[in-house]
């Protein structure tokens, strides 16, 4: 994933729209100002955000040219819609406008048809569907086997533990300390989380998530998880569908819509600062956790020596 730096003298336009979607419901809040100041932040701008302007479909798609910028605001638009809470219906109908106007058409703007409709059911399919762990526990189950699989259900449902699986993730508290391995196990077990395998675990793909917390220091507090998530989107790869790790982190713990079986029902939690700095430090890693990595040959290795290796600062 890449951010694309717009033109100084697009940049404006774009900030014209967003204060427009940020105004739908007839405010402009402290939430709402705080993600557009991040934003000029993050490309260079210095505009007065009272004084921008209203702008048609057709002035902004005239001003706003390529699809990887018309596309890279348009999810601007998105989150924009989301940051104080709630998605109205002219919201919704306003960001089809423009994004059409734009020639742009993502998963999202179903999504947000669903949440202005309040259609938490489908808009909480459509965010699971999307979102990495499914599509790793399809891999794997293609690469291991129904019997895998079915070990792990069971395993998530309580009823038995696959001890080979639990035994090997238990065996990393031996590792040397500082290391990996050592410093994943002390993360399981000073959350009182489950290790892998043990009943009531999660499914194993989620260990690449626990490794990202490891490597990136973030928390497991709703912040913190909101962190992580946009960690995760900066080190994705654009045919990956960055973008829908930190639709489910606003969705979880910013909107309180529970994606998750783990879900917290916090609200409120989106911090632009926060989150787009941890974008920012995902963008600078040079992995990607959840797709082409294997920790296992390196869970002995420092933890320091690995996060400067991959970009981690």
């Amino acid at each position: 994933m890449e951010f694309q730096r717009p033109p100084p003298d697009v940049l404006p336009h774009g900030l014209r729209v967003l204060k427009m979607l940020a105004m739908a419901d007839g405010r402009f809040d402290a939430s709402e100002r705080a993600l557009l100041e991040t934003a000029q932040r993050l490309f260079g701008g210095d505009h007065d955000l009272d004084a921008l302007t209203a702008i048609s479909p057709d002035e902004l798609a005239r001003r706003v040219q390529g699809p990887a910028l018309r596309r890279q605001l348009v999810r601007a638009m998105v989150i924009v819609s989301l940051v104080d809470g709630e998605v109205s219906t002219e919201e919704a109908r306003m960001l089809e406008i423009y994004a059409g106007a734009l020639g742009v058409d993502t998963p999202d703007l179903t999504l947000m048809r669903h949440l202005a409709d309040r259609h938490l059911v489908r808009a909480r399919f459509d965010l699971a569907r999307r979102f990495f762990a499914r599509e790793k526990m399809i891999e794997l189950t293609r690469e291991k086997g129904l019997g895998w699989l079915a070990r792990s259900l069971a395993a998530m449902a309580g009823l038995r533990e696959d001890a080979e699986i639990a035994g090997r993730y238990r065996a990393l508290a031996g590792c040397p300390e500082g290391s990996l391995g050592r410093a994943y196990a002390e993360f399981v077990t000073s959350n009182g989380f489950s290790f892998p395998g043990e009943k009531g675990s999660p499914p194993e793909v989620i260990t690449l998530h626990d490794l990202t917390h490891v490597l990136s220091g973030y928390g497991t507090d709703p912040h913190g998880e909101l962190e992580v998530l946009a960690f995760h989107a900066g080190c994705q790869r654009e045919e990956k569908d960055p973008f829908a790790f930190l639709m489910f982190g606003i969705a979880e713990f910013h909107l309180g819509i529970a994606v998750s079986p783990v879900a917290t029902g916090a609200r409120g939690m989106l911090d632009p600062p926060r989150v787009f700095a941890a974008l920012q430090r995902g963008l600078a890693c040079k992995i990607d956790p959840t797709d082409g990595w294997d920790p296992w040959p390196l869970m002995d290795r420092p933890l320091v020596e690995l996060r400067a290796e991959v970009g981690i600062v």
